[in-house]
């Protein structure tokens, strides 16, 4: 009797941290797809299973704050709402791609991203 209360009491705690771990991680499913532009020429870049409520600076980026370096041409193919920034940190014009949108222009320039849930 005390063996099959221990093994219950066991499984619970098992359960609960699971359940726990598997809700901490508050992110979006998918990725961001978007093309790079730096000195060095033109390139893709991605961000995969992005955080939710989140500012991210575009990480191929880095610190910069050459006009002439950014991202563009974005494709949200999350199941969230993706708010793409002009400027690092979220800030200045911000533009707001739907979950699983198509491609946006050439000419939408970013540099941070904050991912919302869409329902």
């Amino acid at each position: 009797m005390r063996l099959r209360t221990a093994l219950l009491s066991l499984a619970s705690a098992v359960t609960l941290v699971l359940s726990v771990s598997a809700s901490a991680r508050a992110g979006a499913d998918g990725a961001l797809d978007y093309g790079l532009v730096e000195a060095g020429g033109r390139h893709a870049g991605t961000l995969e299973d992005p955080d939710l409520n989140e500012c991210i600076n575009i990480p191929e980026l880095g610190s910069s704050a050459d006009s002439r370096t950014y991202a563009d041409a974005p494709h949200n193919v999350t199941n969230a709402y993706a708010d793409v920034y002009e400027e690092r940190d979220c800030e200045g014009t911000r533009t707001t791609l739907a979950p699983d949108a198509p491609g946006s222009p050439d000419t939408l320039h970013f540099r941070s991203v904050l991912f919302r849930p869409a329902g």
